[in-house]
């Protein structure tokens, strides 16, 4: 089966821009940072966007061995590759977050620093906090430990499902996947308006909105699908199309996000579906980008850059423990350095941690789920022997 190495690269870019985001999204008051919103810089700080494009590009890469002719996908090693791969990462991250808090918390931090910054680490630690992490069930403070775990929660859940809705995007159309996705994302609407009381955000582990986020693997599994025909149309293109469509595909991807805000500020609207609603946009930029990528040997030429394909392997644990560091050298240098030499150290933690989770974490873990879906050689001549 064939690796997207450039698309890898493409997700190592959005961890970053997360990055960007939540060392930005701690601080309030400064004018110029909201105003960035509005300036082609969006794209850098565009963290819950980056969200929806790990979730397409995961119904992306996870739909590709379902359509292979070679061999059948095995559902219980899907599960335990995939277990391996998000769930040991994800319980080591939140152990780190937990003896991270333990370690640096002190209340003292005030002015200057948004609602945002005081949610994270404001709960105090119990059994039951940790419990809800590891177990996943229902909706909790996700936010509690460490802010990007409510996505790993919704990552993990639909894994365990995406293996029985494949047969039905595989062996139908587009069209009935495509109005699937649109009825869960609808769906979560009207259960979360009949859950008392109702979850405003849909930035949560809310199990509703996992139905909503499931929408988004679909869609990127449609993409893998006919990834061969939309390939072809982008290269019948002229030029100056291909760089039309591309431009389109970042600003639908950049500015679709804060297009509920501008409407619910026009219209005095309201309601989680406006948020749903920009999440779609977001997702439709994503499928432009990956088609773009796929089209084009100079971006994935650029994507292949050394330091961009790094990038791209260390991105699941850079995502995982960057607002640890964040949070840990906030707290910890707080009124001894200067903010900027604060967030540099931060940063430059942030890519250490990342690098070694990725070599004595992530991999280990990856090398694990195939050890056990691989059956030894030694067994099996043994079998073939007795038979």
């Amino acid at each position: 089966m064939k690796r997207y190495h450039q698309l890898d690269s493409l997700r190592g870019l959005a961890a970053l821009t997360v990055v960007i985001h939540h060392f930005v999204f701690i601080f309030t008051g400064w004018l110029w940072l909201e105003a960035l919103n509005y300036t082609p810089l969006r794209i850098l700080k565009a963290g819950h966007e980056a969200v929806i494009f790990f979730f397409v590009l995961s119904g992306f890469v996870l739909s590709l061995p379902f359509y292979s002719a070679d061999k059948k996908v095995n559902v219980p090693h899907f599960l335990i590759k995939r277990l391996c791969r998000i769930y040991i990462p994800y319980i080591v991250a939140v152990l780190c977050s937990i003896l991270a808090y333990l370690a640096f918390y002190r209340p003292g931090p005030d002015s200057g620093f948004s609602s945002f910054f005081h949610d994270v680490w404001s709960t105090p630690l119990s059994f039951r906090l940790i419990m809800d992490h590891i177990i996943l069930l229902g909706s909790f403070k996700d936010y509690a430990l460490d802010p990007v775990l409510w996505s790993l929660s919704v990552e993990l859940r639909i894994s365990l499902v995406f293996p029985f809705i494949m047969p039905l995007i595989k062996n139908f159309g587009w069209r009935p996947s495509a109005a699937l996705a649109l009825l869960l994302s609808g769906s979560s609407i009207l259960l979360n308006n009949f859950a008392h009381p109702a979850n405003p955000s849909p930035i949560s582990s809310n199990l509703y909105f996992t139905l909503h986020y499931l929408s988004f693997f679909i869609l990127g599994a449609l993409v893998a699908k006919y990834r061969v025909n939309l390939i072809s149309a982008v290269l019948r293109l002229s030029v100056k199309m291909k760089f039309a469509l591309l431009l389109l595909g970042l600003i639908v991807y950049a500015y679709a996000g804060i297009g509920d805000a501008v409407f619910k500020r026009l219209f005095s609207a309201g309601g989680v579906w406006l948020s749903l609603a920009a999440d779609w946009g977001i997702a439709f930029g994503v499928c432009i980008l990956i088609t773009a990528t796929l089209s084009s040997p100079k971006i994935s030429n650029l994507l292949g850059k050394k330091p961009v394909r790094f990038l791209g392997d260390i991105s699941y644990s850079l995502y995982l423990y960057h607002s640890v560091a964040l949070f840990s050298c906030i707290y910890a240098f707080h009124n001894l350095l200067p903010m900027w030499a604060t967030l540099s150290i931060a940063m430059c933690l942030s890519l250490l941690a990342s690098s070694l989770s990725y070599y004595f974490i992530e991999k280990p873990s990856i090398e694990l789920g195939k050890k056990w879906t691989t059956r030894p050689p030694r067994k099996l001549e043994e079998a073939q022997e007795v038979v």
